[in-house]
C-alpha cells in the first residue's frame, strides 16, 4: 500500500515530541493546520531536515500539557489516515468538537477560526493570492471537519442575501454567520457591518462574526484600533465584552429585527500583508 506519511517519537530535555514525515511536501501547510487543531497538540512547526533519509521538510508536533505522547501519536495518525483516505470533496471528521449548546458552539467556532487564520498568516505562499472569497473557501473544509452534527456552507441564502459563511446544527438552526471582508478603510467597514445586520440576520439569528483581512496596510495595529472604535460607535452597538484573542474582540449589538433581543458579534482580524 502506498505510504503517504510516517511518524517518529523523539525526545529532547526529557520532553517527548513527534516528528511527522509527509511524502508530498506541497501538503505541509494544509496538514499543519489540521494537526494544530487536535486536542492533544500544543503546536506544530515546519522544520527543515538535514538528513538524506528524510524529506527536505518535516513537521514537529509538540504535545499539550497533561497529554501523553501515545495520545498525540494516536490522534495525529488518525487525522492523517482520514486526510489521505478521503476524496477531495470529503470533510475530515476528526471529532465532534462543536458543542450542542449555542453559546459554547459559538466560542468553539471562533477559537477554531482564529487558529486557522493564525496558521494561514504564517504561510505567505498560501495567503498570497487570497481575497474575501478565496479566504472563505479556504476555511470551509476545515470548519466542516470539526463536527459531524454541523454543516458549514458558503454563499448561502439567509434572509435577504447570500452570507459568506453559515454553520447549521443537525436541526437546521443557524448557530453562526460570518462575513469576510478585506480592509479598505473605515467607510467600507461600516458598510460591512450594516450589510451583515440588515441583509443576513433574521429574528432567530444571534451569533455573528466579521472577519477582516488586512492585505495592504503596514501598520496592522492601526487597522485593529480603527475597526474596534468603529464598531463601538455604530448605532446598534450595545456593549463591549472584551478580547477573545490578540486580534479578536467580542461585542453585543441590538438585534436589527427586535429591540428586545441582542446579537453577538465577534470581530476577528488577520494580517495577510504581503
Amino acid at each position: 500500500m502506498f505510504k503517504n506519511f510516517d511518524t517518529e517519537i523523539r525526545e529532547a530535555f526529557n520532553n517527548k515530541y513527534l516528528k511527522v514525515f509527509i511524502k508530498d511536501l506541497s501538503k505541509l501547510d494544509e496538514i499543519k493546520i489540521i494537526l494544530n487543531s487536535l486536542n492533544s497538540v500544543k503546536n506544530v512547526n515546519i522544520t527543515k531536515s538535514n538528513s538524506q533519509n528524510n524529506p527536505d521538510k518535516t513537521l514537529t508536533v509538540y504535545p499539550k500539557r497533561l497529554y501523553e505522547i501515545s495520545e498525540v501519536i494516536n490522534e495525529v495518525e488518525r487525522a492523517l489516515n482520514s486526510y489521505f483516505s478521503r476524496r477531495p470533496s470529503d470533510p475530515i471528521f476528526i471529532e465532534n468538537n462543536i458543542s450542542s449548546m449555542s453559546n459554547n458552539a459559538y466560542r468553539q467556532i471562533i477559537k477554531f477560526i482564529i487558529l486557522l487564520g493564525k496558521n494561514l498568516e504564517q504561510s505567505s505562499r498560501l495567503r498570497q493570492q487570497f481575497d474575501e472569497e478565496t479566504t472563505r473557501d479556504y476555511f470551509l473544509p476545515y470548519l466542516n471537519s470539526v463536527s459531524k452534527k454541523h454543516s458549514v456552507t458558503g454563499e448561502t441564502f439567509n434572509k435577504d442575501g447570500k452570507t459568506d459563511l453559515i454553520i447549521k446544527n443537525e436541526n437546521g438552526d443557524n448557530v453562526f454567520i460570518a462575513e469576510f471582508k478585506v480592509w479598505h478603510g473605515k467607510i467600507h467597514f461600516i458598510e460591512a457591518i450594516n450589510q451583515l445586520l440588515d441583509r443576513y440576520v433574521n429574528w432567530r439569528d444571534e451569533k455573528l462574526s466579521i472577519v477582516v483581512i488586512n492585505k495592504k496596510n503596514v501598520n496592522f495595529s492601526n487597522v485593529i484600533d480603527i475597526a474596534v472604535d468603529t464598531i463601538k460607535k455604530h448605532p446598534s452597538f450595545k456593549k463591549y465584552i472584551g478580547k477573545s484573542d490578540e486580534t479578536s474582540f467580542s461585542f453585543i449589538f441590538n438585534h436589527p429585527e427586535d429591540k428586545n433581543k441582542t446579537v453577538n458579534i465577534e470581530l476577528i482580524l488577520f494580517n495577510f500583508k504581503k
